[in-house]
């Protein structure tokens, strides 16, 4: 690692609240400004910035603690959370096991045991309209392969979750700016999948066995199923997968080592 690296590195650490150091006796000297007020201003920019990008992403759940309420959760959670890229859009994807601890741990928040499924949902609206686009899906190239190396693989612009709770519904009513309507939050089972359509989040409830398969198509590293495998599996409707392509919501068939 360079010299220039390592004291790059060694800034993006005492910015995330680790030791400073090394930046002070690297940092060029300023009349009147000590090493260490210039390092805590670049603390207070860089946290004040991925705290405007939350309110962002999470408007809704703003909306329904308060300001001074959410400020708070997110003060703590961009203490505790570093920024691994310099985009600020694809920052905050922890925030919601952070919220189901905070719920967990904090009496203040017991009566809100929805609250993590919420973040959940919004960090999901704004994740895939950042997603990239997938190219037409190719089904000819793939008539004579074997199905045990058919990966399928959900759309990139997709997401989807379960919730014991009707957060769509929350959602739905809290987005906009007027009085929302009254709510019955009652626990049950909901299948939501979120898609991007016209550059904006869609939310739909689906049945069990549709995002079921969804989900099976959608497992990641070595539990990663093929064709074959989905097919065989008497616990999914595999034969719906020709609905998930309708839907558009496979964004490719891939052959192992090989997309297609």
């Amino acid at each position: 690692m360079t010299a220039l690296r390592q004291w790059q590195a060694a800034l993006a650490g005492m910015i995330d609240g680790g030791p400073g150091d090394a930046v002070c006796a690297a940092a060029r000297p300023v009349p009147g400004l000590a090493a260490d007020t210039a390092c805590a201003v670049y603390r207070s920019a860089s946290r004040g910035a991925r705290a405007r990008a939350l309110d962002d992403v999470y408007p809704v759940c703003r909306r329904l603690l308060g300001e001074a309420s959410f400020a708070g959760l997110v003060r703590e959670f961009v203490r505790r959370e570093p920024s691994t890229g310099p985009d600020l859009n694809r920052f905050g994807d922890g925030f919601a096991a952070f919220v189901a601890g905070v719920v967990r741990e904090h009496a203040a928040f017991a009566g809100l045991p929805w609250l993590a499924d919420l973040v959940a949902l919004e960090w999901a609206c704004h994740r895939i309209y950042y997603a990239a686009d997938d190219p037409p899906l190719d089904l000819d190239r793939l008539g004579n392969a074997d199905a045990t190396q058919l990966l399928p693989r959900p759309a990139a612009a997709l997401a989807w979750l379960r919730s014991a709770w009707p957060v769509h519904q929350i959602h739905a009513a809290h987005r906009g700016d007027g009085e929302p309507p009254a709510l019955e939050i009652v626990p049950g089972a909901w299948c939501l999948v979120i898609e991007r359509v016209d550059f904006a989040a869609r939310v739909q409830v689906v049945d069990a066995g549709l995002w079921a398969l969804l989900d099976a198509c959608g497992q990641h590293g070595a539990g990663r199923r093929d064709l074959a495998d989905l097919v065989g599996d008497p616990a999914l409707d595999s034969g719906r997968l020709g609905e998930l392509v309708a839907r558009r919501w496979l964004g490719a068939v891939e052959l192992r080592q090989h997309a297609v």
